[in-house]
């Protein structure tokens, strides 16, 4: 029964180190934000810090840490394939693989394409195109 409770106590003892890491980490990101860095630089070092936090609950918290390597593994491809994921919009604004919304085909008087050419169509010859905008 004594092993049972030092145990015990031994993984509350644990628990307590992971917390005091995640408050500490959590100062850290907060004092990251005071620095005043450029913005890829800020985000590249929070999210260095989200990483060693994230791993910390993972590993503790979920109990991943006695886990077998099959767990690892899949945890690591499922880490490449989100690091892929999280690339793939960057690499398609250049070249051909231009990304395209709705936002871009607006003209800019804020109508939709066919909206405009339905209106300029409707128009009667001689009629004046503010007159349709709703200028006087």
């Amino acid at each position: 029964m004594a092993h049972h409770v030092e145990e015990i106590q031994r993984q509350v003892r644990v628990y307590i180190a992971v917390f005091a890491a995640l408050a500490a980490l959590t100062g850290v990101t907060v004092g990251i934000s005071y620095l005043h860095l450029s913005t890829p630089a800020a985000v590249a070092f929070a999210m260095s810090v989200a990483v060693v936090k994230g791993s910390l609950v993972a590993l503790y918290f979920m109990h991943l840490v006695n886990e077998q390597r099959v767990v690892y593994w899949l945890l690591g491809l499922t880490a490449i394939f989100f690091a892929a994921v999280l690339y793939l919009p960057g690499s398609w604004t250049t070249g051909d693989m231009r990304t395209h919304t709705l936002w871009d085909k607006l003209p800019r008087e804020g109508r939709l394409p066919h909206a405009a050419d339905q209106a300029a169509a409707d128009r009667r010859p001689g009629e004046d195109a503010r007159h349709d905008a709703g200028s006087p």
